[in-house]
């Protein structure tokens, strides 16, 4: 490893002892059990680390070429051995994770089947998360602010969770007081994740439904149903892109969001509804302008700054926009 290398190392490993006293302090005092640590704050040690109460996970960032550069496992291992010093922690307790070039649903793939399933508290509520067997944990700590907004806002609705993961939008719904919800993923291991995270938080009723389906095909069956259900909320959080053999057609956020957007909108959307709409893509532009959505009576507000967490400094984590009937500005 070059001398510059070593120097890049030495600032994490510093950064890294700062944050970790800041970052305890603060969860401390919010009740916070699951939190970002570092986001690659130094340029040179691309890496994201996230605590959970079993353990820490550690990703690996780095641009796929510079994966397979010579020396590139060396080093991350000596950035896996200073978080293990600093906070302390043995092998079994930090969990790696790298990111690979993925088509269809290759993320929803095991990476291991260690079974490392534990229960971790969100608010007054429990979500089922698993550290080692997948690439994701089962819970997106960015959207921590925004589960607290829609269940703010379901008491008394309808909601319709699209691209639903575990469910934990539906969860925050049910505890809000909604009236049903509908959960809809191509995924059957997470459909089956969000049935467990609903009964464990006591939300066994039939007015909580899971669907196993492609959504894009979903909803086209469910508009030939004149007697379909509308919604008073509608959130969903899409994949970037998605050519899985299980989907009809191949799935690209900024190409499709146009249409279903405008498609909930005229078609599953209840009189004064709200949809909720999330998106990781960081090249994202929204393609219905303000114009179009006022001739539609609604208007979209982008509430993507105020919606990251503190221990966010990645400003483009997420997007998020809310779209209401101008009556309710």
């Amino acid at each position: 490893m070059t001398e510059r290398g070593f120097g890049a190392l030495t600032m994490f490993e510093n950064r890294l002892r700062k944050l970790k006293k800041e970052r305890e302090k603060w969860a401390k005092r919010e009740s916070i059990e699951c939190y970002r640590i570092y986001s690659e704050d130094i340029p040179q040690v691309s890496c994201i680390l996230d605590r959970y109460p079993s353990g820490l996970v550690l990703y690996d960032k780095s641009s796929l070429r510079f994966q397979a550069e010579e020396g590139h496992d060396e080093r991350f291992g000596r950035i896996a051995s200073i978080v293990r010093d600093v906070f302390q922690i043995d092998e079994e307790h930090l969990f790696l994770k790298r990111r690979n070039k993925q088509k269809g649903l290759d993320q929803y793939d095991k990476l291991s089947i260690e079974g490392n399933f534990e229960w971790v508290k969100e608010s007054n509520l429990e979500f089922r998360t698993n550290l080692s067997d997948y690439l994701d944990t089962g819970l997106f700590l960015d959207h921590r602010i925004t589960r607290e907004w829609i269940r703010k806002a379901s008491k008394g609705k309808s909601v319709l969770n699209l691209f639903s993961y575990t469910g934990a939008f539906s969860v925050y719904a049910a505890s809000g007081g909604a009236t049903k919800t509908k959960s809809v993923d191509l995924s059957k291991t997470y459909c089956d994740w969000a049935l467990q995270n609903l009964e464990h938080n006591g939300f066994k009723s039939t007015n909580h439904q899971i669907v196993n389906a492609d959504i894009l095909q979903w909803m086209e069956e469910e508009t030939k149903n004149p007697n379909r259900e509308r919604y008073d909320l509608i959130f969903l959080d899409p994949p970037t892109f998605s050519n899985s053999k299980k989907m009809r057609e191949e799935w690209d956020v900024q190409t499709k969001h146009r249409n279903l957007l405008l498609l909930l909108l005229t078609k599953f959307l209840s009189d004064d509804g709200e949809i909720w709409f999330s998106t990781n893509f960081r090249k994202f532009k929204m393609e219905v302008d303000e114009e179009e959505w006022k001739q539609r009576g609604f208007q979209c507000t982008n509430r993507t700054k105020e919606s990251i967490p503190v221990d966010f400094r990645d400003e483009k984590i997420h997007q998020l926009f809310c779209i209401q009937p101008e009556s309710i500005s």
